[in-house]
């Protein structure tokens, strides 16, 4: 673990009592990339607090009130980004890049699973896919931004339950959207879901290591990140298990 990335975690246990201020939620393993056109990828799972009966309730008549799903955690709930180190661990010099999928609480976007004909290529990720070039033991940092994973809360929304092709939703900036249209039903901002689940995928070209951190700004009173973070008992914790959405198309 990188000395800017353990830096977070221990931030991370200084601000948790503050709603608005940021916590660090560290990835449980980094990503290894050990052969040459390599591709490694890893998820993590944000560690949500359970329901509360009266939250539960109120989403429930607002769901009722709209005619269309609402998500426990919403877009609104948490402003999201991801702080990533590549260290390049050969004695080469070495190109790499780093992409960012996810999931929300109920469907999780994975281009791969769009390409319907081999001479297809697959969509592009919701963030990153940018090459990196990386000298022997060197490293690189980056971060995908709160702007880009709120857009990315977003794509996942129109290409899951909006019917959105994937290139129409990730290649043209939907942020200003205030509402879409799903299955003849107008969905509001305020039933926008967030992202849950960050999967990162690194390739590279050399013997390469991801590190990441997910830096949440969680606004719900009380927050819904667990007070132990990654440590929080698992019966603690909503029980969130987004499925893969596959187009209809897809064979």
């Amino acid at each position: 673990m990188s000395t800017r990335l353990a830096w977070l975690s221990a931030v991370s246990l200084l601000v948790l009592g503050c709603t608005d201020d940021p916590v660090y939620v560290e990835a449980p393993t980094a990503i290894e990339v050990t052969d040459t056109a390599g591709t490694n990828t890893g998820s993590l799972l944000l560690p949500i607090r359970l329901e509360t009966q009266d939250e539960m309730d109120r989403r429930t008549a607002l769901a009722t009130e709209l005619g269309v799903m609402v998500p426990f955690v919403t877009r609104d709930d948490l402003d999201l980004s991801v702080e990533w180190t590549v260290k390049n661990l050969s004695d080469m010099d070495g190109v790499a890049r780093v992409q960012m999928n996810g999931a929300n609480e109920w469907f999780g976007y994975n281009p791969a699973v769009f390409v319907v004909g081999e001479d297809e290529n697959a969509p592009p990720p919701l963030a990153g896919d940018v090459p990196l070039e990386i000298a022997a033991g060197d490293e690189v940092s980056g971060v995908f931004r709160e702007d880009e994973l709120a857009e990315g809360s977003l794509d996942v929304e129109l290409i899951t339950r909006g019917g959105y092709t994937p290139f129409n939703a990730v290649l043209n900036t939907q942020g200003g959207l205030d509402e879409f249209d799903a299955g003849g039903t107008p969905v509001p901002s305020r039933a926008f879901a967030s992202l849950v689940r960050i999967d990162m995928i690194l390739i590279a070209d050399r013997h390469m290591v991801l590190e990441y951190a997910v830096r949440a700004r969680d606004h719900r009173d009380p927050p819904l990140l667990h007070d132990d973070l990654m440590a929080a008992p698992p019966e603690e914790l909503q029980p969130l298990a987004p499925a893969e959405f596959a187009p209809a198309t897809a064979p």
